[in-house]
């Protein structure tokens, strides 16, 4: 009966040590993945802040934009006024 107790008490350790190892590599996988999962979420605080910037440039480009037609439309209504003028004083003058 010693015999056999004794070799219980083996196997019961040798049971205990792979179960030891076998948390150790679950510990060691759960760590990985906690690590992959930061370094996943700075990259996706880093590519919001990328398109933030890129949304703020498209909007000041069409900001520009418009502001640009509207000074090309003013700048057109002005040159057809003062050329009409010219026109109209040209004209009174010749008759004169």
């Amino acid at each position: 009966m010693t015999k056999t107790l004794s070799q219980f008490e083996k196997n019961v350790g040798v049971s205990f040590s792979y179960v030891k190892k076998d948390i150790l590599s679950v510990n060691d996988s759960v760590s990985d993945l906690h690590d992959q999962m930061q370094h996943l979420s700075l990259n996706q605080a880093m590519l919001l802040e990328k398109l933030a910037k890129l949304e703020q440039r498209l909007t000041a480009k069409k900001s520009a934009r418009k502001a640009a037609k509207k000074v090309a439309k003013k700048s057109s209504k002005k040159t057809t006024k003062k050329q009409a003028k010219k026109i109209v004083k040209k004209e009174t003058i010749t008759y004169q």
